[in-house]
């Protein structure tokens, strides 16, 4: 089971990584371009549930990105924390 809970969190981490990626290659590059392409078909998922939720835009800044953050940290912590690995 302790194995099955690290590939979970390590699963989560790795999205975590796409998220901050994408965020910061947001700054520099259209959405069309070659990584950001790709990280976007991630995130994008990710953040269309939120979005229903949070506006997109606040201040000109797009606050999902951290939303999603911290729901996926608190998923990996509560399944740590339910399975006692």
């Amino acid at each position: 089971m302790e194995v099955f809970v690290l590939l979970v969190i390590k699963f989560l981490d790795a999205l975590v990584m796409v998220i901050i990626v994408d965020a910061l290659l947001s700054w520099f590059q259209g959405p069309e371009a070659f990584p950001r392409r790709y990280t976007g078909m991630l995130t994008s998922q990710l953040y269309r549930p939120i979005h229903m939720v949070v506006r997109p835009v606040i201040g000109g800044m797009d606050l999902t990105p951290i939303v999603v953050i911290v729901i996926l940290n608190l998923l990996g912590q509560g399944l740590v924390k339910a399975l006692g690995a």
